[in-house]
């Protein structure tokens, strides 16, 4: 009886997978389980589209204030009323065709383009938000997924999803990615299958939001370090998502990887998958674990999402009955 019911344990336990997100600050963690939740689930709830609404309105309103607050963005005098409404605005509504009046001028889009070198911090899909700031104001407005994909909130504490595909629950772990969440990253150890480790593409020309100084790739470099050589993590497999790829194809085409880092030719940067095998090979050549499985990845692409996932699920199964002797 007692063999029996240790078997039964053991089969309950081998059809339990767990994957830990890690990855710093906006690098696509949150949008990658809002995909699964689409893609595995019923997607969001009634409260949660409701809560997106509001994020969104504020994304909107926010980004454009971060970019008139820049000093070295001019605006011609013809808009200048429309920037001080915009600055004085408490909510997307008040101010939205002032928006919609600033968006269309080239200082502002300028702006956005060479937002890294200003050190303005607003999110990457900030020009998504200004394209649909009307649509957004508007009173009945009920965001679609695409929208809700590019919201950008922080995570803060710890979140799960759950789900069940092919007879295995899958749970998957959110964490916040900003310095002061990290110490948290401890609680969520116990019982990981496998890591899967987000880094955006597109940061090798920007600055922390928590201190606008340190370059972000260093930064994301020298986590992806830290936790693969830590005592703590024991998964099956590590998997590393090179995210954003969509930004990363455009920004290299107006700062190639050459301009920045002198080990690779102007030639080299030139080209979409050189660029993408530089940065891995960074990653790779930081790596302390054993076995790593490296995916370029475009997380607000649920298609691209519902591929990769599917690899990644083949791949820690396998992983985890090679571990246990099968």
């Amino acid at each position: 009886m007692i063999e029996e019911q240790l078997k039964k344990e053991r089969r309950q336990q081998d059809s339990k997978v767990k994957l830990l997100l890690l990855g710093t600050g906006d690098s696509g963690k949150s949008t990658f389980v809002k995909q699964m939740k689409v893609i595995h689930k019923d997607g969001f709830s009634n409260a949660e589209i409701a809560k997106f609404q509001t994020v969104l309105q504020e994304n909107c309103l926010q980004s454009m204030q971060r970019i008139l607050q820049c000093e070295n963005v001019s605006v011609p005098k013809s808009l200048k009323k429309d920037k001080e409404a915009v600055l004085e605005a408490e909510e997307l509504a008040q101010c939205v065709n002032s928006i919609k009046n600033l968006w269309e001028s080239e200082g502002i889009k300028d702006a956005f383009q060479r937002r890294s070198e200003l050190k303005i911090q607003i999110p990457s899909t900030a020009d998504y938000f200004f394209d649909h700031a009307v649509r957004f104001a508007d009173e009945n407005f009920i965001p679609l997924p695409d929208d809700m994909f590019r919201a950008k909130l922080k995570t803060t504490g710890i979140s799960e999803v759950v789900f069940t595909q092919n007879g295995i629950e899958f749970t998957l772990v959110d964490v916040g990615g900003q310095r002061s969440e990290r110490r948290k990253w401890l609680h969520c150890f116990d019982d990981v299958t496998s890591v899967i480790f987000l880094a955006a593409l597109d940061e090798y020309d920007m600055k922390l939001e928590e201190d606008n100084s340190t370059n972000r790739l260093e930064e994301s470099l020298r986590l992806f370090g830290e936790v693969t050589a830590s005592n703590f993590f024991q998964p099956d497999s590590w998997i590393l998502f090179l995210n954003k790829s969509d930004l990363f194809l455009q920004k290299i085409k107006k700062t190639p990887l050459h301009t920045l880092f002198k080990d690779i030719s102007e030639d080299a940067s030139a080209s979409f998958e050189e660029s993408c095998a530089y940065i891995q090979k960074r990653y790779i050549d930081t790596f302390k674990g054993q076995k790593i499985y490296p995916y370029v990845t475009c997380a607000i692409d649920t298609k691209n999402c519902e591929r990769v996932f599917s690899a990644v699920r083949d791949t820690v199964i396998t992983s985890a009955l090679s571990d246990a002797g099968f």
